[in-house]
């Protein structure tokens, strides 16, 4: 028998007599009669209840026709139930209180729910006053005395509920901003770390009701398979785009339609099929000029030129739709140094040369007409280059890249052009010198993305400035029995 219906009988047994006439009629006790004061030592008849020595202190009680207390009339005698059928009170086997106690658990838990809902609101809140605070002038009086006002009321809530206002806020995300995630390369096969941060980033811009694209900035001829391959996994957003800066630089992002290259060939050469994929090409000494690779579908990836048939001269790269992308050129004395690269547009121009040679500047840029662009010493001057004056020339951009990236000082100078970069920090453990300088205040970062709440916490306590901290929603791991 459950609880409640356990409650239910006894109520039904306390009152299955009402229509008894002596329950009706209660009659007093014959051997309490009191002969020398002609009564009954109860009360009268139609006193009703009566009171003992401490009731008069309590408020006075409606007439009734029946008696509780020492003297209560004796009701009829009922039939004895067995204990295994009607258990009594206090032999529940103990759900009754196991039943509050859950109750009472459950309220705490929503209680804590509550409270942590109700802090991520209130640094929510807060964050985009400081937003709204760092971006109105100075003659904006009414907005700017709004915006302080109100901190100081969420301030006032937080002390209130959490006994200080001293925490992170969480990071302001504009949505008139577009949010990038940047990567030195998109690895074909990323480890674990790598596709959680990608899960995680993509499921707390989702959560905004915002989406993030991705920039990479490393060449790559098979990137656009590896980036179907990353929305497909769920790494990234179905909707989201990259922005790889070789191929923007050489223009495979227009999707023009370009007829594949043909292999050069005289007419004494002749072929050797070594293999499916693989061909030699040789000439009429049968000394090998080139050996030329496919890929499954039979279109050109890479033909490596040769010289006196073994000194190796030259490699061309081909993009998946089998066009020239690139040559690397290698050092006659050693044919495993590359001296120099040349990265061609889709119509074949050139647009691009690096040299590792020091006759050379190390990076040279060429207009679509060949004109000389200009010079960079380094791949991060190219990049910054590239990002500050078109890749994200057009919007408002926010960046967030990992604080591993190699790129990751370099392109905190983005800031000094209107641009917003966040770095992420997944763990408190990785790249130790730069999560030391970012709590030291040196790169004077003011937001970041924490990949746990224990990164939150460790952030938060050891900053010695100020900083917005959005924790990255969690995944969830499916918990497997053995």
């Amino acid at each position: 028998m459950s609880f409640f219906d356990r409650k239910k009988k006894e109520n039904d047994d306390n009152y299955s007599d009402l229509n008894n006439p002596s329950y009706q009629n209660p009659q007093p006790d014959q051997n309490n009669f009191d002969q020398a004061q002609n009564q009954y030592n109860d009360a009268q008849m139609n006193n009703g209840t009566q009171f003992g020595g401490n009731d008069f202190n309590q408020p006075n009680q409606p007439n009734n026709d029946y008696f509780f207390g020492q003297n209560q009339p004796q009701m009829q005698p009922q039939q004895q139930m067995d204990p295994s059928q009607n258990p009594q009170p206090g032999m529940d086997n103990g759900e009754e209180w196991q039943y509050t106690e859950q109750n009472l658990q459950n309220t705490l838990d929503q209680s804590a729910d509550l409270k942590s809902q109700l802090r991520s609101q209130l640094l929510a809140d807060r964050s985009y006053c400081n937003h709204i605070l760092r971006n109105v002038g100075s003659d904006q009086v009414d907005e700017r005395k709004q915006a302080t006002d109100r901190i100081d009321q969420i301030n006032a809530s937080l002390k209130e509920w959490f006994g200080t206002d001293e925490m992170a806020n969480e990071i302001y995300l504009d949505v008139n901003s577009d949010y990038y995630i940047f990567t030195d390369d998109l690895a074909a096969n990323p480890d674990s770390d790598t596709t959680n941060m990608w899960q995680q980033l993509t499921m707390t811009m989702a959560d905004k009701g915002l989406i993030a694209n991705a920039i990479s900035v490393t060449y790559n001829d098979q990137i656009d398979e590896a980036w179907m391959n990353y929305q497909n996994a769920g790494f990234v957003d179905g909707n989201a785009y990259l922005l790889n800066m070789y191929n923007d630089l050489q223009g495979r992002n227009m999707n023009t339609p370009v007829a594949p290259a043909e292999i050069p060939f005289d007419a004494d050469y002749r072929v050797q099929h070594v293999s499916d994929k693989v061909d030699k090409i040789l000439d009429a000494d049968d000394k090998l000029v080139m050996e030329v690779s496919r890929n499954s579908n039979h279109q050109l990836q890479i033909i490596r030129h040769y010289k006196d048939g073994s000194q190796l001269l030259s490699r061309d790269i081909f993009d998946v739709n089998g066009v020239i992308s690139a040559t690397q050129f290698y050092d006659h004395r050693n044919a495993n140094k590359v001296v120099r690269e040349n990265f061609y547009r889709q119509d074949g121009t050139l647009v691009l040369i690096k040299s590792y040679t020091a006759e050379e500047p190390y990076i040279q840029l060429f207009s679509e007409g060949n004109v000389l662009i200009s010079t960079f010493d380094n791949d991060e001057d190219l990049i910054f280059w590239w990002l500050k004056n078109q890749a994200l020339k057009q919007n408002a951009s926010t960046i967030f890249v990992s604080i591993n990236s190699e790129y990751y000082k370099k392109l905190l100078e983005l800031r000094d052009y209107g641009f917003e970069v966040i770095p992420i920090v997944m763990k408190q453990s990785e790249n130790a010198q730069e999560v030391s300088d970012l709590i030291e205040g040196k790169n004077k970062v003011n937001a970041v993305l924490a990949g746990s709440d224990q990164v939150n916490t460790y952030l938060n306590k050891n900053s010695k400035n100020k900083l917005d901290i959005t924790t990255l929603k969690e995944l969830d791991i499916p918990i497997y029995k053995e």
